[in-house]
């Protein structure tokens, strides 16, 4: 558990640089009002889908490492996350395979696979990382996590505003929370269940 947790969380880590990367050289592309374009979305898709599973995974160690007390949130942080990963998983590959040969890949506002895409990211996820940050109870670091995960959390609910506004300006709130904000804290859980390994 301790090993799975703190490879999970590098990973989300290295994959949330990644990303930042290449939506920073998507953005430069293609301005802040039209859509990323072949081969850099296609990059974009793979990476979240990557950044999916793994999440999926550290949050199934983080379950696994928590008090008996705080059970019921590591659990619905799973919930939550199932929910995202597979809502997401499913919009990706739907668009790396069957789009791409229809020739009308591409996540655009409005469309329905962009709505399944935000409820994912903005409301699955932002949940799972809210509940998640209840079973970080303890030392300075666990108290960093805690802070950084309802921090990341909340921006990815706040980024809702956008879908329902209509105005995706709205949508970065949710981007700095996930490919920002959570990457970090990614970091710090990495650290954790290092010190975790040390203590055993």
């Amino acid at each position: 558990m301790r090993r799975i947790g703190y490879w999970s969380a590098l990973s989300l880590f290295s994959i949330g640089v990644a990303y930042v990367i290449v939506l920073g050289i998507g953005m430069a592309a293609a301005g802040l009002t039209e859509p990323i374009l072949d081969p850099i979305l296609a990059v974009m898709e793979v990476l979240t889908l990557l950044s999916a599973l793994v999440s999926l995974i550290l949050v199934a160690a983080v379950h696994a490492r928590t008090a008996p007390d705080y059970k019921i949130y590591s659990l619905l942080a799973l919930v939550f996350m199932t929910l995202m990963a597979g809502a997401t998983i499913s919009v990706h590959f739907v668009e790396l395979t069957a789009l791409r040969q229809m020739g009308s890949a591409g996540l655009a506002w409005p469309s329905i696979p962009y709505a399944i895409e935000l409820l994912a990211w903005d409301v699955f996820l932002g949940l799972s990382l809210i509940f998640a940050a209840v079973v970080f109870r303890g030392n300075r670091l666990e108290a960093s996590i805690r802070t950084g995960l309802l921090c990341a959390g909340s921006l990815c609910i706040a980024g809702t505003t956008g879908p329902v506004l209509g105005d995706m300006r709205f949508q970065f709130v949710a981007i700095a929370g996930y490919a920002v904000v959570l990457p970090i804290v990614s970091l710090l859980i990495a650290m954790l269940f290092r010190q975790m390994h040390r203590r055993a």
